[in-house]
């Protein structure tokens, strides 16, 4: 069957899921394109997938609900979509248990915020703490951004209370930061805590205020500042390689 109306209760409930209050509200959101469909890993629950009439012989093991193209198009928030996408339930937040955890610090733009948990999977940093109100997780952009990462990460929002408890668990944290030290400096430090922070406005008062910690990245020519993905891409490598 070829649903065709925008009655339709499950077109209605997929336009929902378009706006972050009824994510939230629930625990669900939308994935679209069939190479981040395709990586859906089996401890995620997908709710079902939806296809265009060109995809309707889409092979899938979930349930699989067929939309008119112009109806497909209208949840569609891609300029040219692929026809295929899918709606996911939200997974449980687990403990922090990696030794290199990436904090976030009021992170705005989804697009970095994709990106650079694309890169913090490269770099086997398990885990990101989003502080201070970041950018929605599950943001259309931020998932696109992150080319199936988004599954694969633990994703945890805290407190400044719980940050400082962290500390107290032997973590180290390190603030990004231009005037900052050289990551060599680190290599020692067993567990560490590598905050980045707003795009513009860089690390909050009160996270500064619980370390002296600074790293910097060595950059030659006039370049005043990097962008926050790349320049959290090229720490968190720089961390991987010192043990």
């Amino acid at each position: 069957m070829i649903i065709k109306s925008e009655s339709n209760e499950k077109y209605k409930y997929i336009n929902k899921l378009k706006k972050k209050k009824y994510r939230k509200k629930f625990k669900s959101f939308i994935v679209e394109s069939i190479k981040i469909v395709d990586q859906i890993p089996e401890d995620f629950e997908c709710e079902f997938v939806f296809v265009n009439e060109d995809m309707k012989d889409y092979k899938t093991d979930f349930k699989k609900i067929v939309f008119s193209n112009n109806l497909f198009d209208k949840l569609s928030l891609l300029e040219n979509p692929e026809g295929v996408s899918a709606v996911i339930k939200m997974k449980d937040k687990k403990e922090i248990s990696s030794k290199k955890v990436l904090l976030l610090d009021h992170m705005q733009d989804p697009g970095n915020l994709g990106t650079i948990i694309r890169s913090a999977e490269a770099f086997s940093f398990k885990d990101i703490i989003f502080l201070n109100n970041c950018v929605d997780l599950y943001n259309e952009k931020t998932i696109r951004a992150s080319m199936g990462s988004i599954f694969r990460l633990n994703f945890i929002d805290l407190e400044l209370e719980d940050v400082k408890d962290l500390i107290n668990k032997d973590y180290k944290l390190i603030l990004a930061d231009m005037d900052g030290k050289s990551v060599d400096y680190f290599k020692s430090c067993d567990k560490i805590i590598l905050a980045i922070g707003n795009e513009a406005n860089g690390i909050s008062k009160s996270l500064k205020d619980l370390s002296d910690d600074f790293v910097s990245i060595k950059m030659d020519g006039e370049i005043e500042s990097l962008n926050a993905a790349i320049a959290a891409s090229i720490l968190m490598n720089n961390f991987s390689q010192s043990g």
